[in-house]
């Protein structure tokens, strides 16, 4: 039963790393992240399922996480410095800005 849920949980990973993967327009920081986040547990399903040997998998997925905290701080970053600039500036920041 485990297994099936966490199949049926991979095949949708997959699908929203496609959908997002295609969305196409400017890449923004934060759903750079999303995608990050999405890709590990993209390899940590594939472990749980048996798509690839558990150590192999664990190792990707523990990549994977690592490179998705590193997305999420340079969002972060990046949202600090458009406030900060858009303060000096007067201007509005949004989510889209670069």
């Amino acid at each position: 039963m485990a297994v099936e849920t966490v199949t049926e949980v991979h095949r949708e990973i997959t699908r929203l790393l496609a959908k997002l993967g295609g969305a196409g327009g400017r890449p923004d920081a934060l759903v750079e992240a999303c995608v990050a986040c999405l890709e590990a547990a993209q390899s940590a399903s594939a472990a749980a399922t048996g798509r690839q040997q558990p150590d192999t998998g664990a190792q990707e997925a523990l990549h994977a996480v690592n490179a998705a905290a590193l997305a999420i701080r340079y969002a972060l970053a990046k949202a600090g410095d458009e406030r900060r600039r858009a303060a000096r500036t007067g201007e509005s920041v949004t989510s889209d800005s670069s």
